[in-house]
């Protein structure tokens, strides 16, 4: 790691891309009516193309820069440390960034009035920047003050349709998740820099002193960020609240911030403490399954990917916590091969789930709802935008060859390495666990996405809205095909991509990832090789001549032509599925039969579903009461009287006086 007085040349590009967002915000504060948004998103894509290659500049080097008095956050400088991995979450912001501000103008038109422009694109630029100088900091005092500007700036465009109190009760639980998080955080930092006499990072060594208490806090204050179970609980009200390219932008990046922390702060940190490791392993296999779990049960395509969302950061955890065991245990190859597992689903992730919020987005304003029960049939009317959801359906769901099978594959990978290399048979147990819990996960994550994908394009439209639906906004429909071809891309040129994470891999294992072994067959050769199955099935199933083929209606029982009611919606199609987990989802079904002879003839069958989550239920909901009643207690200290608040200064400071001299 080098210092430098001044800025060298790959910080300089990325302060380029943050000055052109800067710029932004004092354009959307200076002008006073605000009746267009193609000027903020030129600049924003500008920036956004100057990060990715400042990212790119970045991947081989390893500096600090200190800024000048008098720049100072309190007691510390103003530093920024730029390095591979940091680099590599740089780059994936610059990605979605791109993707989302060549979305934004045709989005935001058809909000309306329903929302603050100015307010917007302030918030919108500051998020934008307070992110990338959080992957930045290189000490506590410059991490916490633009991770407040994060979850500050969020928390508003969270709030962007004001006038609706569902989001403004969406955007109060996410700002209260964000303090929780903050306290646990800075609870951690302080008690860290208690241990090691120093502000900087990179100062800390929490393998050379018992950390576990610290590091326990900072596990759950980024674990609260990242949407990790138990934690979740803001994400399903937050992501379908805020604005499409917000809900890309949160679910792509800003949870992937939190996740970027974990490994500088604790993979990296070289935590070897064994709760630590499988609490963390606990919590994220048990966020994949629970994740994906509940999305099945949604109806509400953005809060389908918000739930799964829960379930891919859960694979990172998993990952991440995989990678600090086989590390202690002395297998540092299983190690660095789960770490990059972890590294590049963090960076897949946020590619696939920023195009399925692009393509949610975009059904909301082209159809006017994001209900699946009232969509379908759009596979015609929206060719594009149903070819660029299902390229991240795929992903999602890791199949080969895109970007998420080689994520996973790798996450295997360890995972079976582990369960072969590991002398222990409690490891082994916990490995063969993971993999099948894993492969459970896996399998409803396809039902899932069968399920979005199959309900909301194929069959008939369900409803006049889905009826007028069409494809009309070229913005809306590059920024998808962009992220589209990068899953493509990024899954098709896997090894290489492998080859960037090295420097973190050896930096925290001290083992160089052995890319070679990980796949075998290369990810050209495995899609040309599916793509000639693909086409011989077709021909084999087209190989009949003309004459041959005879067109029968639909069996209808004298009906005549079916309509979209005899299809499959979301409800039924998942009902097994429920059914099974009914205990966990809480799963009820409430029947209505009418009519004279409702046995043998009903007149009309109405079904009504509800699931609940057992958190919300049992956990969360009698918390806030009791928080409530000791709220309504405390209210009655404020008596309005001086001589009484005097009374509480005084034995506050007695107490502080008496805690101080211990």
């Amino acid at each position: 790691m080098v210092s430098y007085l001044s800025p060298p040349f790959p910080l300089i590009t990325i302060y380029g891309a943050l000055t052109l967002w800067t710029a932004g915000i004092m354009l959307a504060i200076l002008r006073r009516r605000i009746s267009g948004h193609a000027l903020f998103a030129w600049a924003m894509f500008l920036g956004s193309a100057i990060l990715v290659a400042g990212a790119v500049f970045g991947l081989q080097v390893d500096i600090t820069w200190e800024a000048p008095r008098p720049i100072y956050f309190g007691v510390a400088p103003f530093v920024n440390r730029l390095d591979n991995l940091s680099s590599i979450f740089l780059g994936l912001l610059g990605l979605c960034t791109a993707a989302t501000a060549i979305f934004s103008p045709a989005y935001l038109d058809h909000l309306g009035s329903r929302f603050n422009p100015r307010l917007y694109w302030v918030c919108k630029n500051l998020f934008l920047l307070s992110m990338a100088e959080v992957v930045l900091s290189g000490n506590v005092l410059t991490f916490l003050v633009f991770w407040e500007l994060m979850s500050l700036s969020s928390a508003v465009l969270v709030a962007s349709d004001h006038s609706n109190t569902r989001v403004q009760r969406a955007a109060l639980i996410y700002l209260g998740a964000t303090r929780i998080a903050t306290a646990f955080l800075a609870a951690g930092f302080l008690w860290l820099h208690s241990l090691f006499h120093s502000w900087t990072f990179a100062d800390w060594h929490l393998a050379d002193k018992p950390c576990f208490w610290p590091a326990l806090l900072i596990l759950i204050g980024l674990s609260i960020k990242a949407g990790v179970w138990p934690f979740y609980i803001w994400l399903p009200y937050a992501h379908p609240a805020a604005p499409a390219p917000v809900s890309a932008l949160m679910s792509g990046v800003m949870i992937k911030v939190a996740l970027y922390a974990m490994i500088r702060l604790l993979v990296l940190g070289g935590v070897d403490t064994p709760l630590i490791q499988h609490l963390a392993l606990a919590l994220g296999i048990i966020s994949a399954f629970w994740g994906v779990l509940f999305a099945l049960a949604q109806q509400d395509l953005k809060r389908l990917l918000a739930f799964s969302s829960i379930e891919n950061v859960g694979l990172i955890l998993t990952g991440l916590a995989l990678s600090m065991y086989c590390r202690s245990a002395n297998l540092p190859d299983v190690a660095s091969l789960a770490l990059a597992a972890a590294l590049f689903h963090c960076f897949n992730h946020g590619l696939f789930k920023s195009l399925l919020f692009l393509g949610a987005g975009t059904l909301d304003s082209q159809a006017g709802t994001r209900d699946l029960s009232l969509l379908g049939g759009l596979s015609r009317k929206m060719p594009w935008t149903m070819a660029s959801f299902l390229m991240g359906s795929i992903a999602i769901c890791c199949l080969p060859p895109l970007n998420g099978f080689a994520s996973k594959w790798l996450l295997y990978q360890s995972l079976f390495q582990l369960a072969c290399q590991t002398a222990s048979p409690v490891s082994r147990a916990i490995s063969l666990a993971c993999i099948g819990t894993m492969a459970l996960v896996g399998g409803l994550a396809v039902a899932c996405f069968t399920e979005a994908f199959g309900i909301a394009f194929l069959g008939q439209a369900r409803s006049q809205l889905a009826e007028r639906a069409h494809e009309k906004e070229n913005g809306m429909v590059i920024a998808q095909i962009l992220l589209a071809v990068c899953c493509i891309f990024t899954g098709l040129t896997a090894p290489s991509f492998l080859q960037a994470f090295q420097p973190v891999c050896f930096a925290a294992t001290h083992s160089f990832l052995p890319v070679a072994s990980a796949f075998s067959i290369p990810m050209s050769i495995l899609a040309l090789f599916l793509l000639a199955t693909v086409w011989m099935i077709r021909v084999l199933l087209m190989s009949g001549k003309p004459a041959d083929v005879r067109r029968y209606i639909t069996w209808e029982c004298g009906y005549g032509e079916l309509s979209h009611r005899s299809e499959a919606t979301s409800i039924s199609f998942v009902h097994s599925i429920e059914y099974i987990f009914r205990h966990l989802l809480q799963y009820r079904t409430q029947s209505e039969i009418t009519g004279a002879d409702r046995r043998h003839f009903p007149e009309k069958i109405k079904v009504e579903t509800e699931t609940q989550s057992l958190l919300e239920l049992r956990v969360y909901a009698p918390l806030i009461r009791i928080l409530e009643w000791l709220g309504r207690r405390f209210a009655t200290l404020q008596a309005g009287s001086i001589h009484l608040y005097l009374l509480y200064m005084l034995l506050t400071l007695i107490t502080l006086v008496a805690v101080g001299t211990i």
